[in-house]
Order: C-alpha cells, then structure tokens, then sequence
C-alpha cells in the first residue's frame, strides 16, 4: 500500500523560528558600587581637581595663666587630579539585515551595547584600583604559596588596617534576629572579589552566607556573604592577575574598600551617549546603518589608606 511520508513529501519549510530570545550572560558589575559619583563640568577643561585638607594637630597643652597666645597651626591640603578619557563603540548592520532577519537585530544591538558600556565603566574602575590600590597578601593559608589562600586571619588584618587608617564602614549592621540558623551581621566594608574565590570564602572560619541574615532581602544580588566587618560582592569579571604567585598561580585582588575611598568621575553631558545613524547617512546608496555608544569617563582614588587590595590564591 503507497503510503505519503515525509520522506517523499517534505515541508517546504522545515524550520521555525523561536521569536523569544534565549538569555545573554550578564556579569554582576560591583566595582562601582562603592565609588563616589562626580561630575566634570562642561567647558571645565580636561582634568577636575579634588581637595582634601589635611587633619590639625589636638590642643593637649593648657592655655595657663600667663597669657601667652600659644602658636597657630597652619592648613595643609592635598590636590588630587582625575584627567578625563573618551570611549566608545559601535555597530554596524547592512540594510538587508534588518530587512530579511526575522528577530529585532537592531533592538537586540542595542541591548547589547548597553550591558557593553556598563561592564567597560565596571572594567575601567576594577582595573584602576588593581593598578594602583595598595596590597595586603593572605600569608596564614595551608596551600604553601605566598600568597596564600584566603584565612579569617587575613580578614582580620585588612579590617583591622582600614581601622586604623580611619576609615568609614559603608554597610549598617543587620541586627539579629529570632530566626532559626541566622546570625546578626556587622557593620561592614565592602570586599570586591571573584566569583572564583566564592569556594574559598565558604571555607573560611566564621563566613555568614548571605541567606542566614536575618534579613537577606539587605543584601545585594552580587553578595555572597560576610567575614567579620567585611562583605562580599563577587563577580566573574573579578580582579585576577594571571600566574602571579611564587609558585605561578593565579592571584585574585579583593578590593577592600571604605567609604569615600575613591571616585568614579563623569563629563557633564557626556556620561553616556547612545547613537543611532540610519543607512541615509551612509554613503551614495544608503546601504548601511550603524549603532553605537561613546562616554567620558574616569576612576580614581581620592584615599590610599581606605581602599586596600587583599591579593589571595585558591
């Protein structure tokens, strides 16, 4: 009996389309997070100027009767300069895309600029602090390198240093509440770490997970946890500086940092920029269309005694 199968009647079309979009990998961009926002004003030229003014020495000394005037101090002050840089990018699509393709390209470019110029801001920043930012190593690790993997007495050396420097804690502790399996959460500074380390940070002795706060709904999305006065964001874009440990292991920088430790700086005007031009702008037939994105942008540490690099291993 003939029997009519696909083999001998194939659909003309044998493909569909899912006009659903699948998820792009986003990661988490934590290295602004603690900066302070500043803006460049227009026609303020290339560079913008802060100043810090220098602390006065106590009056320990009593004034007395002899109605000497004791001396003056004089005010000292520190100029740190931030000089501006331009970025961008773009993309570039032929008329028949748009024309023939069967999902959004121009929509999705445009998305995709979007998480583009964010991470660059991200990138920018971790590698400034990664390049300038003084360092600790975790030197109490098991894993005989130098330096070693990260250890609770690590943690409590780079707290304690910030402590020293006067450095503000940026987070308000959590306080504890009658919650099975929870436990109340310090006043913190920030930790910027690899999501590679998120292993190590488990192991590590008193690690409060983020899900046993008494209110995990005060956490960040990129938070994993807390040692002591320090919690951690992490993200796969995390500072890592290749083969860089005595033994030619990878070594993770985790950006430590107090409040007001360093600035993000915007050019007024200028701090994101989304460009669109259509293929008439092209040339003779008007073929080509192209999107884009260009920003101003530069980070910078305002206080080296409150952002401390804790350089580890795994």
């Amino acid at each position: 009996m003939a029997i009519t199968t696909t083999s001998t009647l194939p659909a003309p079309v044998q493909q569909s389309f899912s006009f659903k979009l699948l998820s792009v990998p986003v990661p988490n961009m934590i290295h602004k997070i603690p900066a302070m926002m500043k803006q460049m004003p227009r026609n303020g030229g290339t560079t913008l100027r802060m100043r810090r003014y220098n602390p006065l020495a106590t009056a320990m000394v009593p004034l007395g009767n002899t109605g000497i005037t004791p001396p003056a101090q004089q005010l000292t002050a520190i100029d740190i300069d931030a000089r501006m840089s331009f970025y961008g990018t773009y993309v570039q699509l032929n008329e028949q895309v748009t024309l023939q393709s069967q999902d959004p390209v121009l929509n999705e470019a445009a998305a995709r600029l979007g998480v583009s110029l964010r991470q660059t801001e991200d990138q920018l920043t971790r590698d400034m602090l990664a390049a300038t930012a003084g360092f600790i190593n975790c030197v109490n690790g098991v894993n005989g390198d130098n330096p070693s993997e990260i250890t609770r007495t690590d943690v409590d050396t780079v707290v304690r240093t910030l402590l020293d420097n006067n450095a503000y804690t940026i987070l308000d502790n959590i306080e504890g509440e009658d919650k099975f399996g929870t436990a109340p959460v310090r006043d913190a500074y920030f930790g910027l770490a690899s999501t590679k380390l998120t292993g190590s940070l488990d192991g590590v002795n008193g690690f409060i997970h983020k899900n046993q706060y008494p209110s995990p709904m005060n956490a960040l999305r990129s938070e994993w946890g807390s040692i002591g006065n320090l919690r951690f964001l992490v993200s796969s874009i995390g500072s890592v500086t290749p083969a860089a440990s005595n033994l030619g292991a990878n070594v993770y920088n985790i950006f430590c940092v107090g409040m007001e430790a360093y600035a993000a700086i915007e050019q007024d005007g200028y701090s994101a920029q989304f460009i669109y031009r259509p293929p008439i702008y092209d040339g003779p037939l008007a073929m080509n269309s192209s999107v884009g994105y260009k920003f101003a942008e530069v980070p910078r540490i305002t206080n080296d005694l409150w952002v401390i690099n804790l350089r580890c291993t795994l």
